[in-house]
C-alpha cells in the first residue's frame, strides 16, 4: 500500500473529535488521520480517496453510524469499518454488524490503547483485503 494508511473519524461532536485528535497525535507518522463531523462529508471523502479504515459514531443526525458504514461498504468494500458509540445497545450492535458489516464495535469512553489496537488490526485487515 503506497503511503500511509488513511484513517477517517466521523462524529458529530467536535469535542469528541478533538479528544481523538489529541489521543492519536503520536500516530500521525504512521497514519494519515482525518476527522469530520459530517457523515455526508465522510461519504464524499470516501468516494474520492482510498481509506484503510473509517471509524464512525453511531448516534448522529441525518444519518446514523450503521447507515454510514453500510454506505461505505457499498462504495468501498475494502475500507475496514469500526463503530465507536457511547450509547451501545443490542439493536445498535445488530444494525451495525448486519448493515455495515463492521470489523469492530467499540463503546465510549474507549481507552486509547484499545482504540489504537483496533485501528492497527483494521489496517492489517485492510492490507490483507487489498492484497488477496
Amino acid at each position: 500500500m503506497p503511503g500511509k494508511p488513511k484513517i477517517l473519524f466521523v462524529d458529530d461532536q467536535g469535542l469528541i473529535l478533538a479528544g481523538l485528535r489529541r489521543a492519536l497525535n503520536k500516530y500521525r507518522s504512521q497514519w494519515d488521520i482525518q476527522f469530520t463531523e459530517s457523515p455526508e462529508e465522510a461519504l464524499q471523502i470516501l468516494k474520492k480517496e482510498t481509506l484503510a479504515v473509517i471509524v464512525s459514531d453511531m448516534r448522529m443526525p441525518r444519518m446514523n453510524g450503521a447507515q454510514l458504514l453500510n454506505a461505505a461498504r457499498e462504495h468501498k468494500p475494502d475500507t475496514v469499518r469500526i463503530l465507536l458509540t457511547g450509547q451501545a445497545d443490542i439493536e445498535d450492535a445488530e444494525s451495525a454488524i448486519n448493515e455495515g458489516q463492521i470489523f469492530r464495535f467499540l463503546t465510549k469512553p474507549c481507552m486509547p490503547g484499545a482504540l489504537t489496537e483496533s485501528i492497527k488490526a483494521a489496517v492489517e485487515h485492510h492490507e490483507f483485503l487489498i492484497n488477496h
